[in-house]
């Protein structure tokens, strides 16, 4: 009988952490699997977090809750979720702002899960993140596979396609004008190239 219930037992936890460790196959999956803060992911230092000083826009409402009530939380923030395209568009009453997450096929069948945050008010700017998941662990992949200078704009993830949008936050002079799309970033299946739009 003991030796019965220790099978059973040591069943239930091996059954608990294959679950646990199952990869993310969608972009909802993916952003439900982020760790609560992005110091959670390999290869984060203070320097290349702009537009995530104050961390994601939805962990603040997640400190010291239980996984369950996590998982409610980010799944209410969902406004747009399109599974076959892979993106997500996140916004809450509580910022000024929103979130966008989006997949990109690695040339190897792998993903690259994109996080675009950007804060409002008056203009708009934001910063962008791009990581990879591997065994249970995130990793900060933004300089190898978008070498470029992060600016005072922010970033728009395509909902369908494979270009990212550098669009102008505020109304600065002509060539900025607030939601002017000032270039294009493609992704060729391993990193992205700039197109000059302007």
């Amino acid at each position: 009988m003991k030796n019965t219930i220790a099978i059973l037992s040591l069943s239930v936890l091996f059954s608990v952490m294959t679950f646990a460790q199952k990869e993310p196959k969608t972009v909802t999956e993916f952003y439900l699997a982020l760790p609560g803060g992005i110091y959670g992911i390999e290869g984060i230092q203070d320097t290349d977090i702009r537009g995530f000083e104050d961390d994601f826009l939805f962990y603040s409402n997640e400190r010291n809750e239980s996984q369950s009530a996590i998982r409610k939380y980010r799944r209410s923030l969902i406004k747009v979720e399109d599974i076959k395209n892979g993106y997500l568009r996140l916004e809450s009453a509580e910022w000024e702002g929103r979130v966008e997450l989006a997949l990109f096929k690695k040339a190897d069948g792998t993903y690259l899960f994109a996080v675009s945050q950007v804060s409002c008010g008056p203009g708009c700017s934001g910063g962008m993140l791009f990581l990879t998941y591997k065994g249970g662990k995130w990793k900060n992949v933004t300089k190898q596979v978008f070498p470029y200078t992060f600016t005072e704009n922010y970033f728009k993830l395509p909902h369908i396609g494979t270009a990212i949008e550098l669009v102008c936050g505020a109304d600065g002079n002509e060539s900025c004008r607030g939601g002017t799309t000032l270039s294009e970033f493609q992704w060729d299946g391993e990193k992205f190239s700039k197109r000059y739009i302007r």
